[in-house]
C-alpha cells in the first residue's frame, strides 16, 4: 500500500551566492521520486567510473552535469560541442551550460 505523503514535495530553503557574490536565499523543492532518480544517476556514473560523484561537498547539479560532461570527453566519438564545466557555477552559468 501506498504513503499517503509518497507525492507529498518537500520546500527546503538555503543560501546561495549570486554573480556578484552577495548571499540571497534560494528555495528548492524535492520529492521522492526526484530522489531516487538522483540515486540511480549518481550509482551509473560511479559504475561508469566517474568517481568525483562520491564528492559529498558537490552540489547533485555538479554531480550530473560534471558527470555528463566526463562522459562525453571520455568517449571515442569525435563530437561538436564546447564543454566547458566548472564546479560551483552560478545560475547563469548553469543555465547556459545546459542549454
Amino acid at each position: 500500500m501506498a504513503s499517503v505523503f509518497a507525492g507529498l514535495k518537500r520546500t527546503s530553503r538555503k543560501v546561495e551566492l549570486d554573480e556578484e557574490g552577495r548571499e540571497r536565499e534560494v528555495e528548492t523543492r524535492e520529492d521522492e521520486e526526484q530522489n531516487v532518480k538522483l540515486t540511480e544517476t549518481i550509482e551509473l556514473l560511479l559504475a561508469a567510473g566517474y568517481f568525483r560523484a562520491r564528492i559529498k561537498g558537490l552540489t547533485p547539479f555538479d554531480k550530473i552535469v560534471g558527470g555528463m560532461t566526463w562522459c562525453i570527453t571520455t568517449c571515442s566519438i569525435d563530437l561538436d560541442v564546447d564543454l566547458l564545466f566548472q564546479e560551483n557555477s552560478t545560475i547563469g552559468q548553469k543555465i547556459a551550460l545546459t542549454e
